[in-house]
């Protein structure tokens, strides 16, 4: 294999140069190494074995020797201040004439020559077109080895010789065969006008895809995006970008590729394909965003976009995207079950409230969108991110019997009772007086543990209803639950201090004094029965009674009885 290990040493422009330019070429190839030199424009013999013209002033010289060799051969072309020639022929460090030996070697080291260095590439690629046409000089351009002679040919045979198709398509397929990512990027660039067109994208961006550098490749991209925003060209660039190793560059392209896009199923699969291979969770993030943020209400594009950042490993990204998402939110079961699986996969409990509240914040959700934010906090571990978010839903209506079971299914999870206090009374205060609801407020109630905090449950029921819902078996079961005899007394007084009392209640009040063991309490409750009833009731007085005979104290006895003298 041949390797060159000499590099352009100053800039040279594609076959014409000008008058002031100065190239010095160097390779080695083994134990050889071939040199040449030009200043000024030059332009070769039509069999490449000689110079033909140089600008005034210019000249043209290749060197050949061996590394073991202290001399070797040389061919130097000057031209005077008239553009007059002079030519001289060394071998071996003595000037000669140029025999049979040195026209052997020159016509072996010129073509090599010139097709190493691109000079003269001009002149010489019209030459090579008008003997065979664009063909022929697709011949020449596959045996050039050089990168940049290759890039300058290339550029020249695309740019001023108004190409059909199948030979733009045939170039491309030459410049996928460039090894320089500097020269390959800079002809993509150079020749993209004239691509950048129905039907001749997809070969300019296949050669863009084969530049090895991410960056190199991400600026091309860019630089093609910007030129030719259409679908074609963005679906291409957004496939194309899969492939650089980058996440960094990589993320750049597609969220170049996300401006435009505007919810065109066409860029946006692919586009959202391409992020879902970005390993950094911060870049799949961007990428995200803007895809979400320039898709608008698509459904479709939705959806992609929240099982691609279900991938992504950080909890927080992820909880960042989804919020994210949440103004994009729509009430659909594909939506749904895609935003819910994403946010399921969070680990966090902090960053899993932080989605559930902020989709919480849109108003006109569904019941079976308020059913999913229940399950899904239920598995929340931390009782007070869970009880936050069942406190931001409470203030939602609990009336469809889905939402009701699961917002109660998720509070009956949380382990502090402190926690699932804060949830109830919330339930409870924002219930609207709605008996089903308040029901399952007490039914809750009554698995905590804590005496107090189940007495202040049950106290808020009281407060926000006075209807004869009261009744219900399920408030005076969490009632009858409570152990302390305080706090059994203190809920029962505030059930008393509702207005619009039924007889029905008094009763229900009655029997669960009845229950409790200290008898200052039980007559404290059974005195206020009398003094807000007046004990005219049959019924009222016939429980009274009853719960009086298990009054052991005389003195808590007679307190019941002077509240009946004073009525």
């Amino acid at each position: 294999m041949r390797i060159t290990v000499g590099l352009m040493l100053f800039a040279c422009s594609m076959g014409s140069l000008p008058a002031s330019a100065n190239s010095q070429y160097c390779w080695t190839d083994g134990m050889r190494r071939l040199a040449v030199s030009a200043h000024g424009t030059v332009e070769f013999t039509d069999d490449d074995r000689d110079v033909k013209q140089l600008s005034p002033g210019g000249y043209f010289r290749v060197e050949e020797n061996y590394l073991l060799l202290f001399a070797g051969r040389w061919y130097e072309v000057s031209a005077d201040s008239q553009g007059r020639l002079s030519r001289t022929y060394y071998d071996h460090g003595q000037q000669r004439l140029l025999d049979s030996q040195g026209k052997a070697w020159l016509m072996r080291a010129m073509p090599e020559a010139i097709r190493k260095t691109g000079l003269g590439a001009g002149p010489r690629l019209q030459r090579i077109l008008k003997q065979g046409g664009p063909s022929a000089a697709l011949t020449e351009i596959s045996r050039i080895d050089s990168d940049e002679a290759k890039r300058i040919y290339l550029q020249e045979l695309i740019t001023k010789n108004g190409l059909g198709r199948e030979p733009l398509e045939s170039a491309m397929l030459q410049a996928r065969k460039i090894g320089s990512d500097e020269e390959k990027s800079d002809l993509v660039k150079d020749v993209a006008s004239y691509y950048l067109k129905d039907g001749l994208r997809e070969p300019l961006y296949q050669v863009a895809g084969t530049i090895g550098s991410d960056e190199d490749r991400a600026n091309v991209l860019c630089d093609l995006i910007e030129r030719d925003p259409s679908r074609e060209s963005l679906k291409l660039a957004a496939k194309t970008a899969a492939h650089i190793g980058s996440d960094e560059e990589k993320a750049k392209v597609l969220i170049n590729v996300a401006q435009r896009y505007k919810g065109d199923h066409e860029i946006g699969r692919p586009l959202v394909a391409s992020a879902s291979t970005i390993g950094s969770d911060e870049e799949r993030h961007r990428v995200l965003a803007a895809v979400l943020a320039a898709g608008g209400t698509d459904r479709d594009m939705l959806q992609e976009a929240l099982r691609s950042g279900a991938g992504i490993g950080s909890d927080e990204e992820k909880a960042s995207l989804l919020t994210q998402a949440t103004p994009h939110y729509l009430e659909d079961d594909f939506t749904r079950r895609a935003f819910f699986e994403a946010t399921r996969s969070i680990s966090s409990d902090e960053e899993r409230r932080k989605v559930l509240s902020a989709l919480l914040r849109r108003s006109g959700l569904t019941d079976a969108t308020m059913a999913d934010i229940a399950r899904c906090a239920k598995s929340i571990g931390s009782d007070e991110e869970k009880a936050g978010v069942l406190t931001e839903m409470a203030g939602a209506s609990l009336q469809n019997p889905s939402v009701r079971s699961a917002f109660f299914d998720a509070a009956d999870s949380i382990g502090s009772d402190e926690e699932h206090k804060k949830v109830l009374v919330a339930a409870a205060h924002q219930s609207g007086k709605s008996v089903d609801v308040l029901a399952a407020v007490a039914r809750s109630a009554k698995r905590m543990g804590s005496d107090d905090e189940k007495g202040e449950v049950l106290r808020e029921i009281a407060a926000s209803h006075s209807s004869d819902g009261l009744l219900r078996d399920d408030f005076f079961a969490a009632v009858d639950s409570i152990g302390s005899d305080d706090e059994h007394g203190t809920v029962l007084t505030a059930v008393l201090r509702t207005r619009g009392i039924g007889r029905e209640t008094l009763i229900r009040v009655i029997e669960s004094a009845e229950r409790i063991s200290s008898d200052d309490t039980k007559a404290e409750v059974l005195t206020k029965v009398v003094e807000s009833s007046g004990g005219d009731d049959p019924q009222v007085r016939a429980a009274l009674r009853k719960a009086m005979n298990s009054i052991q104290s005389d003195g808590d006895y007679r307190r019941i009885m002077s509240a009946f003298t004073k009525q």
